[in-house]
């Protein structure tokens, strides 16, 4: 029983990082409206672990669904801001070398966010 409670609670911990919700109402819709979903978000580029170098200008793009209109967030957490389209390219050379984490947050209509992450390594 004891280790039933422990890989539970591992499984908590390793996705407590994967989605940031805003809790309140959804404005838009009618009082006691439970059906308002949390937004989605996977990065399909770059991969992760994938090495970003040279001249050549890498695609960031993601796939998001949520209540209309979306607003995007890109971040690293060493560079700070990248963008604030769904789509964006940038050289690696205007990105510090070293071990990044990029993160996409997405924000919905109502408010409510999730958000999605990527190791990469740029020389």
């Amino acid at each position: 029983m004891k280790w039933i409670i422990l890989i539970a609670m591992c499984l908590v911990l390793l996705c407590a990082g994967c989605l940031d919700q805003k809790n309140g109402t959804a404005s838009g819709g009618s009082a006691g409206d439970k059906s308002v979903k949390v937004p989605t978000v996977t990065i399909t580029s770059p991969k992760p672990g994938e090495i970003l170098q040279g001249n050549k200008d890498v695609t960031f793009d993601a796939v998001a669904s949520g209540k209309e209109p979306l607003t995007y967030s890109w971040t690293s957490n060493i560079d700070g801001e990248l963008s604030t389209s769904r789509k964006f390219a940038q050289n690696p050379s205007r990105l510090s070398k070293g071990g990044h984490m990029i993160i996409l947050k997405v924000t919905d209509a109502y408010g409510t966010s999730a958000q999605g992450s990527v190791p990469v390594e740029v020389m």
